[in-house]
């Protein structure tokens, strides 16, 4: 968002899906996959890299904390 007074511009890389088979799970190819986004972002000035991980989805929050990953926001909802 350009000449706002909240926001600033920056560079992200957002990644909607990043998935292995659970037949070739644990052998690095996540980990792999990651590594090459985060090459590819320093490669070109992106700042942060972001994404949304289901909070039952346990799995996949852990594998993003050992890549470093931290969180920053929690999105919350209301069941009506």
């Amino acid at each position: 968002m350009k000449n706002h007074h909240i926001f600033h511009d920056m560079k992200n890389i957002e990644i909607d899906d990043l998935c292995v088979n659970e037949k070739y799970r644990e052998k690095g190819i996540g980990k792999k996959l990651f590594e090459e986004i985060v090459i590819f972002g320093k490669e070109n000035g992106v700042k942060c890299i972001e994404l949304m991980v289901w909070e039952f989805n346990q799995d996949a929050i852990k594998f993003y904390e050992s890549m470093g990953m931290k969180i920053r926001i929690k999105r919350m909802e209301y069941i009506i």
